[in-house]
Formats: structure tokens, C-alpha cells, sequence
């Protein structure tokens, strides 16, 4: 098979010559001769119109527009209703007269009542018969009418060559438009890949050598050139992504350094104040109370502080683990129920009331050291915002396909301008305020939010009557094995 551009062309223009002569043979073999008979069959109703516009009873001979169309070899017999004589063509003209060695009479008699069943009222029937066309109708003016029979003598071979010459000049036209549309369709199947795969080398150094050219080309030559330019593209892409990973993976440890630092330093910046201050009223008192009450705030901004270097250490280990999450199916109501009993002392002292709801088959897929860190956030905030004497409801609920974690306290509703925030780290609100009117270090609940995501679900609170519900979403499972969770 040919594949190379040159030979492609040699062959093409082979095939257009064959078939533009093919089609020029063909149509004319085949819409030749119909081309003159339907000339013929409307030169005839053309006629009869005329005549319709005609007074025949007055008609005359030598009638100018009938004479036109007896030029065009047309003859006509024209009888009344009585079959009497009102127009009959000759060689010459007039009535009476002989038509090819046959009388008027005659004419009449073989044209139109010889045939009067072939007469019809409504429209002019035309007919081919033995290569002579021949055409019948009925025209009423008045109270008379007119028999009406055009005929076409035999044509002579320079008539026949006028019509051919025009059917031939209107074949080699739409010869030579079918060449045209075939040498177009033949240079756009040329030229067609030639323009793609330009601009597809164009497009892959716009967009980061990520366009893949077709190497199916009809053309050799064409295939070998795009199999090059993929090559090159290929390896220019994997120097980029080479070199983008490279950069990315700096500029990341960059950010999380900085950021730690910056969100560090910031956030002691406070208790450390206090503690600064503290100290040093400390030894100016002589007061043992006093002194004490300093030294118990002393240690509570101590604790603070390392609870929230801990959690911001366990929120960006979470964020950017190089490594897959691993989880095991677990009874969340059991991972659940162990941190409520870890929390009891704290309820118990600070007075609280802890009220614990557990359906059964609440299994799902968890890494129960993450969840719990997120679950005890929520419980250690809701005994942060509960009053003394207040209740706070623990539950895991089964909801056909999915186990949801709710920890529900008593007190102010949480604004909902606030909704989507307070899941920002290091978000305290307006005016330092978020949750349920007091402050929080934004920490908490961003921690929730990583941990909610790298379990695939959903999280989030919902405002009740006498307080506020938090929530996690996991998508319930059968008891199955420890695998890898992407």
C-alpha cells in the first residue's frame, strides 16, 4: 500500500481524472435525452398557458406566439366542442391546411377525436411516445370549449445538437465542480494533519508539553514526524514534572516551617506574658493566698500551653504524613465509651452531668488513635462551654449506612457566621469570641476537621434547642481486616 506523500499524490490525481471523465460519461448517458424531453414537455406547457391568455375563437393565423413556438418545432390542432376547425399548424400557416401530406380534417379526427378520452378538463397531459412527444388539454372560455393537441415534429440533428451542447455544458460544470470538491477534500487530507500536528506542537509548549500527538497518520512520513515530537514532548514533560515535584516539595517544607514557627510564636506569646508576670508578682507578695492562687494560674497557663503545642504538633503529623492512613474496622461505640470513661474525673469536677447513648453494629473504618483525638476535642469542649449543674450527651448513633459521633452540651447557640469558620486553624472569631460566647485557640476543631478528612467523612454542628450538637459522619462498614486508607 502507498504511505508516502508523493506517491499519494500521483495516485490521487489519477483517481480525481477518472472520475471527473466518469462522472461527465455517466450523466450524460443517463440525463442526456431526458434533459430534451423534459425541455420539450415544458416548451408544450408553456404553450398551452399561452394559449389560455388567448381568445380562440379569434385566433388567427400567423398569431405571433404561436408562431414562436412552431419555430421551436411545436405544432398545434385546436378544435371546438363540435369538433370544427379552429387551428391547425402547417409548414405554412393557416386553416385548412395540409400537415405532412394529411388534411386539416384528418389532423383533428387522428389528434383530438380519435383520442377525446385522452383529454382532461383539469390539467395538460403531456406523453412520450415513439421519441415524439406529444401533449392533450382542454381550455374553457365562456360557453365554448377547446380541444387542444400540441405535438413536436421530428427533430433535426442540429436541434438535437443545440440541446446536447447545452446538457453537455451543464455537465462539464458540475464535472468541474466535483473536481474541485475532490482536489480540495484531497489537498485538506494532505495538508489537514500537516496544520494539526503544528498546532498541537504549539498547544504542548503553551500548556506545559501536556498534548499528546496522533502518530496514526495516514502518510509515513507524517507518523515518523509525530512519533519524534512525542518523544521530545515526553521527555521535556518528565524533566517539568521532575523539577515542579522538586520545587513543590521545598516550598512545602518551607510553609510548614514557617508557619509553625510563625503560629508558635505567636500563640505563646500570651500565656507566656501571664506567666512572665505572674512570676514576678509572685515575690513581691507576701500574702500565702495570694501566692498560691498566682502559682495555680501558673501552672493552668502551663498546661495550656502544652496541650496546644501538642495539639498543633498532632494537627500538621496529620496534615502531611508522607504515608497512607491505616485503619481497621472498630466498634465506634467502644472507642467511644473509652473516652468517656477517660473524662468522668473531669465531669465529676466541674460538675457537669454525662449522659452516654450507644446503638450496636457501629462499625467502621478508623484509626483509633486519631478518632479519639478528634472526639476528645469535642468532648473537652463541651465541658469548656457548659455551665455547672448542665448536661452533656455523648451518643453513637446507626443510621443504615453510615455511624454518626454526636456530642451535645447545653448553653449559647453558636452564630451561624461562624459555621464555616471555626474550622480554620487558629480562627477565634469576632472580637476573640467563637464558641458558645468564649474564646478558643482555633486549634481543636481544625484538628477535628484533619482528622475527619483522612477518614473520608463528614463533620460539622447543628444548633438545638437548649444548646448545640457536634458531629462525625463515617460511613458504616461490615467487620472486616486492617488495610491501607488513601
Amino acid at each position: 500500500m502507498i504511505k508516502s506523500i508523493k506517491g499519494k499524490m500521483v495516485l490521487f490525481q489519477g483517481i480525481m481524472l477518472v472520475v471527473v471523465l466518469g462522472v461527465i460519461l455517466i450523466l450524460f448517458l443517463s440525463g442526456a435525452q431526458g434533459y430534451y424531453y423534459n425541455s420539450k414537455m415544458k416548451l408544450m406547457n408553456q404553450a398551452f398557458n399561452r394559449l389560455h391568455e388567448k381568445d380562440l375563437e379569434k385566433l388567427k393565423d400567423g398569431d405571433s406566439n404561436i408562431v414562436n413556438f412552431e419555430e421551436q418545432k411545436l405544432r398545434f390542432v385546436i378544435a371546438d366542442e363540435n369538433f370544427r376547425q379552429i387551428y391547425v399548424s402547417a409548414n405554412g400557416k393557416g386553416k385548412g391546411a395540409v400537415i405532412d401530406g394529411r388534411s386539416a380534417k384528418a389532423k383533428i379526427k387522428g389528434g383530438i377525436i380519435d383520442k377525446v378520452n385522452r383529454f382532461d378538463e383539469d390539467e395538460f397531459k403531456t406523453i412520450n411516445r415513439k421519441r415524439r412527444i406529444k401533449g392533450r388539454g382542454i381550455i374553457k372560455q365562456g360557453n365554448h370549449k377547446y380541444y387542444v393537441y400540441i405535438y413536436e415534429i421530428k427533430t433535426t440533428k442540429n436541434i438535437l445538437f443545440s440541446y446536447y451542447a447545452i446538457f453537455f455544458s451543464i455537465v462539464v460544470l458540475i464535472a468541474a465542480a466535483i473536481g474541485m470538491i475532490v482536489s480540495m477534500i484531497i489537498a485538506n487530507r494532505i495538508s489537514k494533519p500537516i496544520k494539526q500536528i503544528e498546532l498541537n506542537t504549539r498547544l504542548a509548549v503553551k500548556n506545559g508539553y501536556n498534548v499528546k500527538i496522533d502518530e496514526n497518520q495516514e502518510f509515513k512520513e507524517l507518523s515518523g514526524l509525530a512519533e519524534s515530537i512525542n518523544t521530545m514532548i515526553s521527555q521535556i514533560r518528565n524533566q517539568i514534572e521532575i523539577l515542579e515535584e522538586e520545587i513543590a516539595r521545598k516550598e512545602q517544607a518551607e510553609n510548614i516551617q514557617k508557619q509553625f514557627v510563625n503560629n508558635v510564636s505567636h500563640e505563646m506569646k500570651t500565656p507566656l506574658a501571664i506567666i512572665s508576670t505572674q512570676v514576678e508578682m509572685i515575690q513581691y507578695l507576701n500574702d500565702e493566698e495570694k501566692r498560691e492562687e498566682y502559682c495555680k494560674s501558673i501552672i493552668e497557663e502551663t498546661e495550656n500551653m502544652s496541650q496546644m503545642i501538642n495539639d498543633m504538633i498532632s494537627i500538621f503529623s496529620v496534615q502531611y504524613e508522607n504515608e497512607n492512613l491505616t485503619v481497621k474496622n472498630e466498634n465506634v461505640s467502644d472507642v467511644v465509651r473509652k473516652i468517656c470513661s477517660e473524662y468522668k474525673k473531669l465531669f465529676d469536677s466541674n460538675h457537669i452531668v454525662l449522659r452516654e447513648e450507644y446503638d450496636i453494629d457501629t462499625y467502621a473504618q478508623i484509626n483509633g488513635k486519631l478518632l479519639k483525638q478528634a472526639v476528645s476535642n469535642y468532648v473537652s469542649n463541651a465541658i469548656k462551654h457548659s455551665d455547672e449543674k448542665s448536661q452533656v450527651t455523648v451518643r453513637v448513633l446507626n443510621l443504615n449506612e453510615t455511624v454518626r459521633i454526636e456530642v451535645e452540651n447545653m448553653g449559647k447557640h453558636i452564630d451561624e457566621l461562624y459555621k464555616d469558620k471555626i474550622w480554620d486553624i487558629f480562627y477565634s472569631g469576632d472580637v476573640n469570641e467563637t464558641l458558645n460566647g468564649q474564646k478558643g485557640s482555633g486549634l481543636g476543631l481544625y484538628l477535628v476537621k484533619s482528622i475527619a478528612k483522612l477518614h473520608n467523612a463528614e463533620y460539622g454542628f447543628e444548633n438545638t434547642d437548649n444548646g448545640v450538637i457536634f458531629y462525625i459522619t463515617l460511613k458504616k462498614v461490615q467487620k472486616r481486616d486492617e488495610k491501607q486508607l488513601n
